[in-house]
């Protein structure tokens, strides 16, 4: 072949590779966006100092069918719609995940990053409003008031228990006792039963150690396995990193959150209430054994309101909120997970 037409035939190829793939492309993600009835939108999740989640506010029709195009352009997110049971593991950079719902019911629904992404990680947030076109104006769901509104519990101030074990509750030794009552720890806190136990005669032959020993096998057996072994999975996931692995408020990414001081700065209020500074300290057992299991479901629920805490109940169901609590116990009881 002439030279001169090897050049023109190599210059027809590189022409038909810049112009006619692009176009295929483009044709084929258009084909994407609009095949099978399926509304594709594209979702971008970056850390939040460089924008989070891009849209974080989607909206929808019920009913209709939606394909998330999940992509990442810097680090390894996770992805999740706990009310519609969507949830991605990893989203890597530089790779799509997809995934597809359809609701049936109009309402907002919050997604969130599940994989720790940086120190501002809880700030990944965003929210799915699902409407239904024939009730444009319908307004929205009303749900009952959390349990510690209903008690009229004030979550912000603290409840020390008045006494306190000298040692940690075991329910294993609590088993031993077979001690026969039910408490209601939603609404009572341990350190309310022990002193219902201490004041029964029925219960006098029993020191205060077993007391407590018998309260940590009540709280277990109320619990139920399940439950805090599901709430400890949480807790690792989403509490652990201000938290703490062991629960005491030391986590790396809560050293520097304004804690209960953000509600209360005054000195007086520090040195009398012995409020302090970053994440709460689950083994502190004056507290712990002070509060009800409806005061710390309200705080995980609502958050800390200015401490950094960030609130769960828009991303967790309320049985979600029980389990967590349910571990949060373990921290002050001699709980065996399984």
């Amino acid at each position: 072949m002439h030279p001169l037409k090897r050049e023109f035939l190599a210059l027809g190829i590189l022409a038909l590779a810049v112009i006619a793939f692009p176009a295929a492309l483009f044709g084929y993600q258009t084909w994407r966006t609009h095949a099978e009835g399926v509304r594709v939108i594209d979702l971008v999740g970056s850390s939040p100092d460089r924008g989070g989640w891009m849209p974080d506010a989607i909206r929808v029709s019920v009913g209709e069918r939606v394909r998330l195009r999940i992509s990442s352009p810097d680090v390894v997110h996770g992805f999740e719609i706990p009310a519609l049971g969507v949830h991605v593991e990893e989203i890597l950079p530089g790779h799509v995940q997809e995934v597809e719902f359809a609701a049936t019911q109009a309402r907002r629904y919050p997604f969130a990053c599940t994989r720790w992404c940086s120190v501002d990680h809880w700030r990944m947030r965003g929210v799915i409003e699902v409407i239904d076109p024939s009730q444009p104006d319908a307004p929205p769901p009303t749900f009952e008031p959390p349990l510690y509104q209903q008690l009229g519990i004030d979550i912000d101030a603290l409840h020390p228990a008045q006494n306190v074990p000298t040692g940690r509750p075991s329910v294993a030794r609590g088993a031993q006792l077979n001690l026969n009552f039910t408490p209601d720890f939603r609404t009572q806190s341990p350190g309310d039963v022990f002193a219902q136990l201490r004041a029964d005669s029925a219960y006098e032959r029993y020191d205060d150690m077993q007391l407590w020993d018998a309260i940590a096998f009540a709280y277990a057996r109320s619990a139920g396995n399940g439950s805090i072994a599901r709430g400890a999975q949480r807790y690792a996931r989403d509490c652990a990193a201000c938290h703490g692995e062991a629960g005491d408020g030391t986590g790396p990414a809560g050293r520097d959150l304004p804690g209960l001081m953000a509600m209360d700065p005054s000195t007086e209020a520090h040195d009398s209430a012995g409020m302090v500074s970053g994440p709460a300290n689950f083994t502190d057992a004056a507290q712990m054994l002070g509060a009800n299991d409806a005061f710390l479901q309200g705080k995980v629920l609502r958050g800390g309101m200015g401490t950094g805490m960030p609130e769960w109940g828009s991303l967790y169901s309320e049985q979600d909120l029980w389990d967590v609590v349910a571990f949060l116990r373990s921290f002050t009881f001699d709980i065996v997970i399984k």
